[in-house]
């Protein structure tokens, strides 16, 4: 009975994937400029982290291996000294910037990318400057939704640790007990993840198609992925996997693969989010109607902050 349930929950995982890939299919031309769009911005930060954390990290490489060569008590070991802690702080400033340009550069892509799905998904005939028009006019909720994940996310992280070195230190007599203790505690850390961020991804969604945001789209998320859990959980460590195996490939090839399978994931959460309203009892035809119906760009601008 159990194989049997498993059986049927693989089913819809793969459908729900199959209807991300005819939703890409649906509307090519938007889907490949969201694409594009969406690859532009992570070269971007590509191009950045190469440029100034990269080189930042090996100029204070450098200047730390200087170090141990020279006296200390000269004066060019003095000298040798403050040149590494200002290599240290060029390096935190650039990580801060690098920070927020990511920030940025990510909750655009979020939005272009659930926009453009969301209106394809409801056979809306749009235009990718009509996509960049939504964008720039319902950047603010969202905005405040992925502050709080990240707030979220930061919390778990810290929360892992904590429990983390304790139970390390414990096992640390051992080298066999300790890589066990290690790989048990990723494995749980990244599995539970995976079940959290069923909710980030969903009031992301939510914050972009709906008037709702922060822990209002969070409450809501969690609202509407009851009945649907299991099935976004197995997706969850499918896209992980995917993005994790690419990101230790560090090429170019990887880059353009990374950003394909970020972007079909939020397909998928964007398909998965008008489900989830259907399950709850809101037809598609309403919720066509009522949450997702396209405006013309001029009272569009015209209603821009």
């Amino acid at each position: 009975m159990v194989r049997f349930s498993f059986s049927n929950l693989l089913k819809e995982v793969v459908g729900m994937l199959n209807e991300s890939r005819k939703l890409f299919l649906k509307n090519k031309k938007l889907m490949f400029s969201v694409l594009v769009f969406s690859l532009l911005l992570n070269g971007l930060v590509y191009l950045f982290n190469v440029l100034t954390i990269t080189l930042d990290i090996t100029n204070l490489t450098q200047d730390l291996n200087l170090l141990p060569t020279m006296d200390p008590s000269s004066a060019n070991y003095i000298t040798q000294l403050m040149e590494v802690f200002a290599a240290f702080g060029l390096f935190g400033v650039s990580s801060d910037i690098f920070g927020v340009v990511s920030f940025i550069i990510n909750l655009v892509s979020v939005l272009v990318i659930v926009h453009a799905s969301a209106l394809t998904y409801n056979d809306e005939n749009v235009k990718f400057k009509d996509i960049v028009v939504r964008t720039l006019h319902s950047w603010k909720g969202p905005l405040v939704t992925y502050f709080y994940i990240c707030l979220s996310s930061l919390g778990y992280w810290v929360f892992f640790v904590t429990i983390l070195f304790p139970l390390l230190w414990l096992s640390s007599a051992s080298l066999i007990s300790f890589a066990a203790v290690s790989c048990v505690l990723l494995v749980l850390f990244a599995l539970f993840a995976s079940y959290l961020a069923i909710v980030w991804y969903l009031s992301l969604v939510v914050s972009v198609l709906e008037e709702t945001y922060g822990m209002q789209a969070l409450g809501e998320a969690v609202k509407i992925a009851k009945g649907m859990n299991p099935k976004l959980f197995l997706l969850n460590l499918f896209f992980g996997l995917l993005i994790f195996g690419l990101d230790q490939i560090e090429t170019l090839g990887s880059l353009v693969l990374s950003t394909f399978v970020v972007m079909f994931l939020l397909m998928t959460y964007t398909v998965a989010y008008f489900q989830c309203k259907s399950l709850h009892g809101q037809d598609f035809e309403s919720l066509r109607d009522a949450e997702y119906t396209i405006l013309p760009t001029t009272s569009l601008i015209g209603a821009m902050p």
